[in-house]
């Protein structure tokens, strides 16, 4: 298997449960959890799970949060030498709203994650091989982002633009391997409407056609669409009663870059990182809910596969 390196944001989760998501004014009764969480460390996380042994880079504050987040990183088999702390910063937080159906909707506070800059990539980057596949998430300053970008080199660009907080530009689609927006992202970058697996599609060529290599775009319960230079692929969601979906769009993330350290192609690739996605829907939390390389397979062969 290629090496991998996860760069992206790290927080403490705090997940209320309860019957619905509240409407505006409405005050709800539930139940209150905390989880490790942060998109990049959920990536992470859901790699080393599935039989990867995966470098991640990331700032934690100077709290009791960041002892935390870094004693259970380590615990699920991250690589946790390319972390840093800065003084004085709280690390990030997360509000997460779920309902008995699974779905959510979340405030963050971005903490120490905003304090990892370009000099801090660059370091982290210096001993990674140039084979390596290379995870960066949009919760990250957007010109830390981009200097991953330039500095990529050889390694395997997968982009997560999640949350959006800039548009990309001709330079930055032209050095991203594959690019992972969900619908809500995949609109916010094209501007266009993503409410059916069609729609994805069309969106997926027009970022495919600024440059970007290849493009996935996941639908939830729908799906994941994928568009490059000679195929497009549907590949179906799996059936699942989901609890919460909080990790789901990481857990997919996550499985698609061990599957393409591994040399898969990119249709078992996709079966793989829906297949993990799946069962993490099934469990409570973000990184409490990452299946294990051989619960995966287990779900798989279940289905046939």
């Amino acid at each position: 298997m290629r090496p991998l390196i996860f760069i992206g944001t790290t927080n403490l989760d705090i997940n209320f449960y309860s019957n619905a998501l509240p409407s505006v004014g409405q005050s709800l009764i539930g139940k209150i959890e905390e989880f490790t969480g942060g998109k990049g460390a959920n990536q992470a996380v859901a790699a080393a799970k599935l039989g990867g042994n995966p470098y991640f880079a990331t700032m934690l504050g100077e709290d009791s949060a960041a002892d935390r987040l870094m004693k259970n990183l380590a615990e699920f088999g991250v690589q946790t030498n390319k972390i840093l702390r800065k003084p004085g910063a709280t690390s990030g937080k997360a509000l997460i709203l779920v309902a008995t159906d699974g779905t959510n909707m979340m405030g963050i506070d971005v903490g120490a994650n905003d304090k990892f800059n370009s000099e801090d990539v660059l370091l982290a980057l210096q001993d990674v091989p140039e084979n390596a596949v290379m995870v960066v998430e949009m919760g990250l300053p957007v010109e830390t982002c981009r200097t991953a970008f330039e500095n990529k080199e050889n390694r395997t660009l997968i982009f997560n633009p999640a949350p959006v907080r800039a548009q990309l530009s001709e330079e930055d689609c032209k050095l991203i391997d594959i690019i992972t927006p969900n619908e809500t992202e995949a609109e916010e970058l094209t501007g266009l409407k993503v409410s059916s697996v069609d729609q994805a599609f069309i969106a997926a060529n027009q970022l495919q056609k600024r440059g970007v290599n290849s493009v996935a775009i996941t639908l939830g319960s729908n799906g994941v669409v994928y568009v490059d230079q000679k195929q497009e692929i549907y590949q179906e969601a799996f059936k699942v009663d989901a609890v919460d979906t909080t990790g789901a769009g990481d857990a997919f993330n996550g499985a698609l870059a061990v599957s393409t350290a591994r040399g898969l192609k990119i249709r078992d690739s996709l079966r793989f990182a829906a297949a993990t996605a799946g069962l993490c829907v099934t469990r409570k939390g973000a990184q409490t809910s990452m299946p294990t390389i051989q619960e995966v397979e287990k779900f798989m062969a279940e289905k046939g596969l």
